[in-house]
């Protein structure tokens, strides 16, 4: 009987992408442990760099909120020593220690605080003492250089955002106003009142005017405006450093089927203790509109032929035109500003 034999299956070739896979199956695996061990550090790098960032930035708020709390507490006492100093009662304390108290109050608190009544009391009370006529005029030299290099700090910073717009007005008619004749003879007042009307560089001449452009969100789309600002002198005292102005603000709307708005009248005093970042007119979108008193002076006035020809009454006024934002601190904005301000950012 034969005997039987063991039939074996014939192997299969293996093809070259099954003995890639042999060869290249654990170089996979090794990147794949590589890439994980990277990953893992590169997050737990990014983690402990963020936790350490979090940690300075934590640090740093922590010293800052302290140090604000205590140059706060420092101010606080400050203000208060300076304030019973200046209100002392004239016998305790004399003029000159006020007028630097008043000056270490202006320059560490001028933009959270409205010091014209200070500045007004002050001067009242130079006028009112009875000493020298030079030192009367030191002292009020002295309050209006400390008020003028405030306004100008504050209006340097308010250029940042604007640009101060200066008006002139120059009164030549002015000595005719001081004559007997005016007081008593009516047809000589009424033609100097004319020739005020005419002059346009008198008192009363021509209104200038400021166009300042602005855009306000109707709920879609932006609206193009103007503020049409028109100023005018209504009178003034050289003696009091003082200028009584009448604002006139109205809004138009360029390019839009939209009526101009009621124009808004306002009167008020500019003297050199008005500081603009907090007193100002609120306008329109959260701006502001500051009246400031540059100068009011008398000076000569000479012809064409370089002879004396009269003298006359110059005032300089500077307006400028900014953000609420850039107001005092004492100056907040309104609840509606910011929550509109807040729906726009959404």
């Amino acid at each position: 009987m034969a005997t039987d034999q063991k039939i074996e299956p014939a192997k299969p070739k293996k093809d070259l992408w099954e003995k890639a896979d042999i060869i290249l199956r654990p170089f996979g695996a090794l990147i794949t442990a590589l890439t994980i061990a990277f990953v893992s550090y590169a997050a737990s790098d990014y983690l402990s760099k963020n936790q350490e960032k979090e940690a300075r930035t934590k640090l740093y708020t922590e010293l800052m909120t302290k140090r604000e709390e205590s140059e706060s507490a420092l101010r606080k006492d400050m203000f208060n020593s300076i304030m019973n100093n200046i209100l002392k009662d004239k016998a305790s304390a004399t003029l000159d220690e006020k007028i630097l108290q008043l000056e270490l109050l202006t320059y560490n608190f001028h933009e959270s605080l409205n010091l014209m009544p200070l500045f007004e009391y002050l001067n009242r009370c130079n006028n009112e003492e009875k000493r020298d006529p030079a030192l009367r005029q030191a002292y009020k030299y002295r309050l209006i250089k400390m008020s003028k290099a405030t306004i100008a700090k504050q209006i340097s910073t308010l250029e940042a955002v604007s640009s101060p717009i200066t008006l002139t007005y120059e009164d030549t008619l002015f000595t005719y106003k001081n004559k007997k004749e005016y007081k008593t003879d009516s047809a000589f007042k009424a033609r100097i009142d004319e020739l005020y009307e005419q002059n346009s560089t008198a008192l009363n001449g021509t209104e200038p005017f400021c166009t300042y452009p602005d855009s306000v969100f109707n709920g879609k789309t932006w609206d193009s405006l103007q503020q049409v600002v028109r100023i005018k002198i209504l009178d003034y005292d050289t003696n009091d450093a003082s200028v009584q102005v009448r604002l006139t603000i109205q809004t138009n709307y360029p390019g839009k089927n939209r009526a101009p708005e009621m124009p808004r009248q306002t009167e008020f005093m500019v003297n050199y203790f008005e500081f603009p970042m907090i007193d100002n007119t609120r306008l329109k979108n959260d701006m502001r509109l500051a009246v400031v008193l540059n100068s009011l002076v008398s000076e000569n006035r000479f012809n064409n032929s370089g002879h004396l020809a009269g003298k006359s009454n110059r005032i300089e006024l500077k307006v400028i035109y900014f953000p609420g934002s850039r107001s005092s601190l004492k100056e907040k904005p309104y609840f509606d500003d910011i929550v509109s301000k807040l729906l726009l950012k959404n």
